[in-house]
């Protein structure tokens, strides 16, 4: 089936779509659809392509019921009018007879074969068989949907394949098979097997949770209140004392991500899994790829700063200004303490994409983390590849000490009135006096929650120090070249970081002469970042 305009358009409005920015430019020239149907032909599994004008493919899997139903948009194609299935009632009743019927296995057009595989506890999915589902959203994924009163089935919309078993399907695996308290079980997955070998996942059945949502909204709300308390209180600030069942909860999720790292490290005679030293050779090849980070940050700074509002611009002056100085600083202190083997850890499989919007906080407050599939950034061999164990950690940490506080504070002083960027996105409008009012009033809760996080573990040791600075440039690098208006947020922590690793006080370039890049050093930290091996 060919794609038509109104096609494309119904795409861009759904949540899944992963590709957005692309129909936006106007770089999205077709859609193809490749579908097999099942329940009488009323449903259908669809498999999607668009085409974008510069040869290459997005592909997505999008379930489609034929005719309409309130309250959900709808689409032509071809003249029949469709919904997006997962809304119906019946979808995975459908579905789940639909494979029986077909010998628990459905085959494309194209070859592809989609079979179900049990991962854990199959009674529970075999007692759910004829449950009605319904749509869910925060309170578990906006892709998955409730299936009676036990299960969740996230159904994955963008097509990641590759010549293995897929990585949230790995990951899962590994922490069921760990007894890992930190995830829902999951019970189960839709694989889909290509003609040329490659796997992707199109659904994992899990347990639903019920839960508040997840641990960003929860903590947004539960400051932004907070800070309503204070100021009704006449309070310059939040008393963290009155609070204690909130830091709790922080050190919770520290005991939580501590236990998911030691469980995905627990050897079981799997390579993929098995925890490497970090030897000399590591942190060589480390150092390189930072230095390849570092340079592509300062130039996305460089190019863009322009853009900038006119405070944020000029912390990222005096960064620039002083740029090899500091980071040189930092880096060589750090690796040197690792190099005389001081907190050396280990190097494993990781989350990959841990924040605080991939925790769920259930009725009881206990937490439970989701979305195992690894950064979106990535390709799905690289989001398999081992790293610092403490990724994880300062993947958390900046969610909870960067971007909560700002967030929040400008959440509490938000007026209600919304405006277009220039790029079509919107912000808020915010008081400034109430915005910088909660800026100062919410840090010590922050600071807070953030050491209870670390649960006695502190910013300075080495490998986690590197790694806050590796996921803090990355940050930089995204708002200042995709997201101006949150530019501050990474400029700021970036600032802080390094000021406060700095051994020796800012000058300027007047006086210091900075060193000119050597692009066989360059080449070289690239080639190395991509795996290669040392010249």
């Amino acid at each position: 089936m060919k794609g038509n305009n109104e096609l494309i358009n119904y795409i861009h409005a759904q949540r899944w779509c992963g590709f957005k920015q692309e129909i936006t430019e106007g770089k999205v020239v077709d859609v193809e659809l490749d579908a097999v149907p099942f329940d009488a032909g009323r449903k259908f599994f669809t498999l999607g392509t668009a085409k974008l004008d510069d040869g290459t493919e997005k592909k997505f899997f999008m379930p489609l019921a034929k005719g309409k139903m309130d309250g959900v948009d709808s689409v032509f194609i071809n003249g029949q009018e469709y919904f997006d299935a997962m809304k119906a009632p019946d979808y995975w009743k459908s579905l789940m007879v639909f494979f029986k019927e077909n010998h628990n296995a459905v085959t494309f057009n194209n070859g592809a074969v989609v079979k179900y595989h049990t991962i854990g506890e199959k009674e529970v999915v075999q007692n759910n068989l004829f449950s009605a589902s319904k749509p869910l959203n925060v309170e578990q994924s906006n892709t998955t949907i409730r299936v009676g009163e036990d299960i969740a089935f996230k159904q994955d919309r963008m097509i990641e394949s590759d010549h293995g078993v897929s990585v949230e399907v790995e990951m899962n695996a590994k922490l069921m098979g760990a007894g890992c308290s930190a995830m829902p079980k999951t019970y189960g997955a839709f694989i889909m097997k290509e003609p040329n070998g490659e796997i992707a996942t199109l659904g994992i059945v899990q347990e639903f949770v019920p839960n508040r949502g997840d641990l960003w909204s929860y903590a947004n709300n539960y400051l932004v209140n907070a800070l309503n308390e204070a100021q009704a209180n006449g309070q310059d600030k939040i008393n963290v004392a009155d609070h204690r069942e909130f830091i709790e909860m922080m050190r919770d999720l520290g005991r939580k991500t501590a236990e998911m790292s030691e469980c995905l490290a627990r050897s079981n005679g799997d390579p993929d899994f098995e925890p490497i030293a970090i030897d000399d050779a590591y942190l060589y090849k480390y150092e390189k790829s930072l230095a390849v980070l570092l340079y592509q940050t300062e130039k996305t700074i460089e190019q863009n700063i322009n853009g900038l509002d006119d405070a944020t611009k000029a912390q990222a002056k005096e960064l620039l200004q002083n740029w090899d100085n500091l980071t040189h600083n930092f880096v060589h202190k750090q690796i040197k303490k690792l190099n005389n083997g001081e907190a050396q850890s280990s190097i494993v499989r990781v989350h990959g994409d841990f924040h605080l919007g991939q925790v769920l906080v259930t009725k009881n407050n206990d937490l439970k983390f989701l979305d195992f599939a690894g950064e979106p950034g990535l390709s799905v061999k690289e989001r398999k590849v081992k790293y610092p164990e403490t990724r994880d950690v300062a993947g958390m940490y900046r969610s909870i000490s960067g971007y909560l506080g700002p967030v929040v504070a400008e959440t509490f002083a938000a007026t209600g009135e919304i405006v277009k960027r220039a790029n079509g996105t919107e912000k808020k409008i915010t008081n400034p006096e109430q915005e910088a009012w909660a800026n100062q009033a919410v840090i010590p809760m922050i600071e807070a929650a953030t050491q209870a996080f670390l649960n006695g573990r502190s910013e300075s040791e080495p490998m986690l120090a590197l790694e806050i600075l590796r996921k803090n440039l990355y940050e930089v690098k995204y708002e200042v070249g995709n997201r101006p208006d949150m530019a501050h947020i990474p400029v700021k922590g970036l600032v802080s970081l390094l000021k406060q690793n700095d051994e020796f006080s800012y000058v300027h370039t007047n006086q210091v002469a900075r060193k000119p890049i050597n692009v066989a050093d360059l080449v070289h930290a690239v080639w190395l970042s991509k795996g290669g091996n040392s010249f």
